[in-house]
């Protein structure tokens, strides 16, 4: 009898024990995830470093006021709409349906109407009409809509961009989101729609409501701000970004507004260190927008220093970052804008 006791209980230890190890494996393996950490770049030894060895650099710090001309223009620039806002908070949601987005949009009749005429139009070269906006999201995609609906705005608060600047901003704009939902980097592609599209706003504003300059623009970027800052006495991204503010722009969108040129002067370590909280955002939309400048060939070369490019897991190369799947839609975006009357 003991010896009977004593092997049922050698059995159950051995099967208490056996029993242990798959357990251990099977918490392992629903622990959740940790966010994946990507480190920064060290800067020692790096060549890409001399990219930032400038001879000139724009403030970093915010002005305390403008000039009476400056806020004459921030007063009396029309505020953007709510709908905005709201539209780009509402893409940043990804449970968000074309029914949602639809309701929103068939608010403004006006708005409806402009969509509907734009996806009609021989550039999207539908087979078919489209006269309801559900089918338009459907077909078009919400990040288009949304460029449209941005471009309706813009014109709606009397503000005309000129063919250059339409363009190069449509063009950021589709960049910036086709690097957000490629990277393994995560970030919200109606904010970076919206940026894309807002980045450059005040370049109009100020060509349109300031005495004109007795010399055309550099086209270099960073000579483009010195030029500004000496001829106005205040560069488009910190106009864009008081103007952002006017309307009620969330304020981390402004700060990516008034330093997405940062990228330009200062490496990634520095900026984020100064911007922590909208880095991410300055890293895309900086990107985009010398993407873009390169596809229409007003600079060449990845311009600002591979630690951006790296920070999103992309190669430094404009042949990388413009890809081939981007072709057909920034060809589309060119032709569309060089018919802009």
């Amino acid at each position: 009898m003991l010896v009977c006791i004593t092997i049922l209980v050698m059995i159950r230890i051995y099967a208490a024990k056996s029993s242990e190890k798959p357990r251990k494996k099977t918490t392992a393996k629903t622990q959740p995830k940790t966010p994946v950490h990507i480190p920064l770049m060290s800067e020692e030894g790096l060549d890409f470093m001399k990219v930032y060895d400038l001879t000139w650099k724009p403030s970093r710090e915010r002005p305390a006021e403008f000039s009476p001309e400056i806020q004459k223009i921030v007063n009396e620039t029309e505020s953007i709409s709510s709908l905005v806002s709201e539209l780009t908070n509402r893409l940043n949601d990804p449970e968000i349906s074309a029914q949602d987005i639809g309701k929103l949009i068939a608010t403004d009749q006006g708005l409806t109407s402009f969509i509907l005429r734009r996806v009609n139009s021989p550039y999207y070269g539908l087979i078919q009409k489209c006269d309801n906006i559900f089918n338009a999201i459907v077909i078009l995609g919400y990040n288009e809509i949304h460029r449209i609906v941005m471009e309706e705005r813009i014109r709606k608060m009397g503000v005309k961009p000129s063919k250059q600047e339409w363009i190069h901003a449509n063009l950021t704009s589709h960049i910036a989101a086709y690097l957000a939902m490629t990277s393994r980097v995560r970030m919200p592609v109606g904010t970076l729609v919206t940026l894309g599209i807002l980045h450059d706003i005040a370049k109009d504003i100020m060509a349109q409501k300031l005495p004109r300059a007795e010399t055309d623009p550099p086209t270099d970027p960073r000579q483009r701000l010195k030029w500004e800052i000496e001829y106005y006495g205040i560069d488009h991204a910190t106009l864009g970004a008081a103007l952002a503010k006017a309307w009620r722009i969330p304020e981390r969108m402004c700060s990516c507004i008034e330093q997405h040129h940062w990228p330009m002067f200062w490496p990634f370590r520095e900026v984020g260190k100064l911007s922590p909280n909208v880095v991410n955002e300055i890293t895309f939309l900086s990107i985009a927008d010398v993407a873009a400048k390169n596809f229409t060939q007003e600079i060449q070369g990845t311009y600002i220093g591979d630690d951006y490019y790296g920070y999103i897991r992309k190669a430094p190369k404009m042949e990388r970052i413009l890809a081939a799947e981007l072709m057909p839609d920034l060809k589309r975006i060119a032709r569309i804008g060089a018919e802009m009357e």
